[in-house]
């Protein structure tokens, strides 16, 4: 499976003049068109409904929280209907990961990924700095992504 950061949707979403968005959405037609197993974790998909909650009514919250995997084709890690508890992660936890010089919202995400998600094949951010070495699976841009699954086809 291959996690989607928050930025690569909301890029997508909201941002069609930004000088990335052609390889952005290269690399999601390219995971559609090939079927990859594409996931997002609860916190990432949390912080795109949040962010895009500025500009709808709150009673398409809902709404978006259900559609976008379904726009997407993204398995939502873990499920809510499972796990409906927000993060499942522990202060300390949390801390321990913050130890690695990680913000909130990303140590929620790392924390999400080893605990539900663990072999997954990488986890696909504009933000890959944030995350490198942090994580037990591979980050990637999705342009490094693309570099690299064009040359391994």
């Amino acid at each position: 499976m291959i996690l989607l950061d928050a930025d690569v949707l909301l890029l997508d979403i909201r941002y069609p003049n930004d000088a990335r968005f052609a390889t952005n959405r290269a690399t999601l037609d390219r995971l559609r068109d090939e079927a990859w197993n594409v996931g997002v974790t609860v916190q990432a998909l949390l912080e795109v409904v949040g962010i895009l909650s500025f500009n709808v009514s709150p009673a398409k919250l809902p709404v978006l929280w259900r559609q976008l995997p379904i726009q997407y084709g993204l398995d939502v890690c873990p499920d809510s209907q499972t796990h409906p508890d927000y993060a499942g992660c522990t202060v300390q936890e949390l801390m321990n990961q913050m130890a690695k010089r990680m913000a909130l919202g990303d140590a929620v995400q790392a924390l999400q990924i080893e605990r539900f998600v663990p072999s997954a094949n990488c986890l696909m951010t504009w933000n890959a700095q944030h995350f490198r070495g942090k994580l037990a699976i591979p980050v990637m841009t999705p342009e490094e992504w693309l570099n690299s699954a064009s040359s391994n086809p």
